[in-house]
């Protein structure tokens, strides 16, 4: 296993940039189903979203993150050249926190100049409530404290968790791989279960919950560190199934992440009104290992995903992430009322995506290569200078 080199995977970047656009099309359709209907026709607004789910899987898709970063992280210890602790941290710091400090200044811009709740649903009523919170926005900056994540820019949670777990992976991942496969898959789902357990047990509050979701979602990672380490054996059971199991693999695996979780809440309502309503996250989990494979093993999937216009949905993904939501709540706020809703999405979604690129192109993008740069000077004194 240690033999062969560690190389980036372009059609995972794909795959995550597909994901991080359905994140896009969730909450549109969140706000969309907010100001259509009341809060009484829960069911027509359940079924709507069941319907466009492979379009708007919105949680699936920062379970397919997680795994995906579970993956991609243990690569360098998986293939024998596990990256010194300062230089995985610091790459993560320049990889993660840097954009995401930009992306919370512009937050804080928005929340000074477009406060308030402009629709008639109270959706975006706990989102730049007031002009700004000056306390809130340093437990933003320090990851600290009692403080609620919707604030400011809702998709903020999961970085939150990525930073927190990122503190803790190569300790993560070096225990994984000390450990049989199945056993390291079995603890994660014991780490999930008891995290889930007690955030119900005691009541926790919003930073308590953020300390539970972060041990559940470090068992997600788990998910991906193992997937990454057997890769070469699942590939090969992969390689040997007929056409049409393959094609049964691949029905299955989108299943799974598309509907597993979904069904899952409102077959067993009694689990999820318990507090159980992270457990259906093992479901998107497993279909998103499915998905992983799939694109790690089929040609004409691998094809798709190298197609040019989709590898720079890739290459942006984390900038759209990062940028979507905040872009929806201006335009809603500069143009609700003057225009449909629906009209307002339209003009959003190339204005995302632009924004997204210049975002990637101009933030991202350098904070990565001056990462890289730092890591070699730290690993290397002797390193040239940062390239241009």
């Amino acid at each position: 296993m240690a033999g062969h080199s560690t190389k980036r995977f372009a059609e995972l970047d794909s795959l995550r940039g597909l994901a991080a656009l359905t994140v896009v099309f969730h909450h549109f359709l969140l706000t969309w189903l907010a100001e259509t209907f009341p809060v009484a026709a829960h069911r027509e607004s359940d079924f709507i979203t069941f319907l466009l789910l492979p379009v708007s899987a919105g949680r699936e898709a920062v379970i397919l993150f997680f795994v995906l970063s579970g993956f991609v992280l243990s690569l360098p210890a998986v293939d024998g050249r596990p990256q010194a602790y300062s230089v995985f941290v610091l790459r993560r710091i320049f990889r993660i926190y840097f954009p995401y400090l930009v992306a919370l200044s512009l937050a804080v811009l928005g929340n000074i100049f477009l406060h308030g709740d402009p629709t008639r649903s109270n959706y975006f009523g706990t989102i730049w409530p007031v002009p700004v919170d000056w306390q809130n926005l340093g437990q933003h900056i320090l990851f600290l404290g009692h403080y609620d994540t919707d604030t400011l820019n809702p998709p903020f949670w999961t970085l939150v968790l990525e930073m927190r777990i990122s503190l803790v992976f190569p300790l993560l991942c070096a225990l994984v791989l000390k450990m049989r496969p199945a056993r390291a898959l079995w603890m994660a789902a014991c780490v999930s279960a008891a995290a889930i357990a007690a955030s119900y047990l005691l009541h926790s509050d919003v930073a308590d919950d953020l300390v539970f979701d972060t041990l559940h979602c470090v068992s997600l990672f788990v998910v991906g560190i193992v997937l990454a380490w057997q890769r070469d054996r699942i590939s090969a059971a992969f390689l040997r199934l007929s056409r049409k199991k393959k094609i049964a693999m691949a029905g299955l695996s989108l299943m799974l992440y598309w509907f597993g979780g979904f069904l899952f809440l409102h077959l067993m309502r009694k689990v999820a009104a318990t507090g159980g309503d992270d457990l259906p996250d093992w479901f998107t989990a497993c279909g998103s290992a499915g998905l992983i494979v799939l694109c790690l093993n089929s040609q004409r999937l691998k094809r798709v995903l190298h197609w040019s216009p989709i590898h720079s949905l890739g290459k942006m993904s984390y900038s759209l992430y990062l940028l979507h939501f905040m872009v929806m709540f201006a335009f809603i706020h500069l143009l609700y009322g003057r225009l449909p809703l629906l009209a307002i999405f339209v003009l959003c979604l190339p204005a995302d995506l632009a924004l997204s690129w210049a975002f990637y192109r101009w933030i991202e993008a350098p904070f990565l290569q001056m990462g890289r740069w730092l890591s070699e000077r730290l690993s290397n004194p002797l390193a040239g200078p940062l390239p241009r």
